[in-house]
């Protein structure tokens, strides 16, 4: 009898395991994705929403595009706190110091080898804390100069095409300034370049300027001491405060605006644009008119341009994790990567997507993937890196190019900073 019982009882475990069904399967679960605003990440990430919410119907994705500007303060408030959202969009160089400090779940393991071996190396490295992945590498980037072809040309003024001709920042201004020169005899005051915000900010942007003075290895190239004590000695070398100087220059002379003024790039109100990649697809959609092009990155002494891009994370404290990682999962994915680039068009963070679109075997992107490989390195500070960005990258050079005392300035930003970097020790 009791040989029977034991039985039983086995094929009824048996066919409850054989028969049960995905966690997510059942019930309708909605999970809360976040992104920052504007340049087609709202439009691109919708039709990626739409496409996974139709193979998985018990799934629903609210889509959150906050403005840029307020975007990375909102979530980490909002990582901080009770209610995060389920995923979030999230600058890649910040998943380090979000997952150092608790907010983001480990994700390696939804990921195949095959999977592991498509994804670009950098973005692993990017996302990657003590041996685990805690965003999903999604998409690349290269720091993008637009010009518009028609005043250039106008003004006799060739813009370089390949990265062996790509001009130095001294240069650079010249010849703009070339470019300037012409336009103001045709009655038509422009400025020489327009930032992606006005003044520059963030590492991304700043930091690509100011890095460029020096190489591989030098202080001002790491930025930060190696076990992350502090700055001292490598923001505030000689290279660095000659770069500072350059750097304010363009903003007393007049060469770049210090407000933003919406569309000045479209509008012919600024012969450059010092933007990302997805702003051609922008300029192509919205001023079809519009006759520009990209060339190399300017530099100082060493050609640069910053990588890394957004990266999906998974929240620790989401009430729906697994849904959210299979969102994320999906986001990352071929399949989900050529929904978004078909709306707004990155640099695939997968290797296998570079040879199946033909946007990366000439044109702006083109050039853009060229420089990437050739010229790209990750933005510094590790789990540090959301420390640099605001006070160094962002509030140090933002208050440069308003005319602030250089060498005040910088040691004011070191004193925050490496206060704040006794988290670290």
């Amino acid at each position: 009898m009791l040989k029977k019982t034991a039985t039983l009882i086995l094929l009824m475990l048996v066919a409850l395991t054989s028969f049960s069904v995905p966690a997510f399967a059942q019930d309708e679960v909605t999970i809360d994705f976040w992104i920052p605003g504007g340049r087609g990440r709202d439009e691109g990430t919708a039709a990626v929403i739409a496409a996974f919410e139709a193979q998985n119907p018990n799934i629903k994705v609210e889509l959150t595009a906050i403005p840029f500007g307020e975007f990375f303060d909102s979530l980490q408030v909002a990582f901080a706190g009770n209610s995060p959202p389920d995923a979030a969009l999230i600058d890649g160089v910040g998943v380090q110091n979000l997952a150092f400090n608790g907010a983001l779940l480990p994700i390696e393991d939804m990921f195949s080898a095959e999977d592991m071996d498509d994804f670009m190396s950098d973005l692993i490295e990017m996302v990657t804390l003590d041996g685990h992945m805690f965003g999903a590498p999604w998409a690349n980037a290269a720091d993008a100069m637009y010009y518009n072809v028609d005043m250039f040309e106008a003004a006799g003024v060739e813009a370089p095409k390949t990265l062996d001709e790509g001009w130095t920042w001294a240069e650079f201004v010249e010849n703009v300034n070339k470019v300037r020169a012409h336009q103001a005899e045709q009655g038509n005051e422009v400025w020489g370049m327009m930032g992606f915000n006005n003044p520059l900010q963030g590492a991304f942007f700043t930091w690509t300027i100011i890095r460029s003075a020096s190489s591989p290895g030098e202080p001002l190239w790491e930025t930060i001491a190696p076990d992350l004590s502090t700055f001292a000695g490598y923001i505030d070398t000689p290279e660095a405060l000659e770069a500072y100087e350059f750097y304010q220059g363009l903003y007393t002379d007049g060469f770049i605006p210090r407000d933003n003024i919406p569309d000045a790039f479209p509008n012919g109100l600024t012969a450059t644009f010092f933007a990302i990649p997805p702003t051609g697809t922008v300029l192509a959609r919205n001023f079809p008119d519009l006759n520009w092009d990209v060339m190399p990155m300017p530099y100082i002494k060493t050609p640069i341009t910053h990588t890394g891009s957004f990266a999906p994370g998974v929240a620790a404290k989401s009430d729906n994790p697994e849904e959210a990682k299979a969102f994320v999962k999906y986001f990352t994915s071929q399949e989900g990567y050529a929904t978004y680039h078909n709306v707004t068009k990155v640099v695939p963070g997968r290797k296998s997507m570079q040879a199946q679109l033909p946007d990366f075997q000439e044109g702006f992107l083109a050039l853009l993937f060229d420089e990437m490989v050739e010229w790209g390195v990750a933005r510094p500070g590790g789990p540090a890196h959301t420390i640099f960005n605001r006070i160094i990258a962002s509030d140090m050079m933002i208050n440069i190019a308003l005319g602030g005392d250089i060498e005040e300035e910088v040691a004011n930003a070191i004193l925050e900073a490496d206060a704040q970097l006794m988290q670290f020790r």
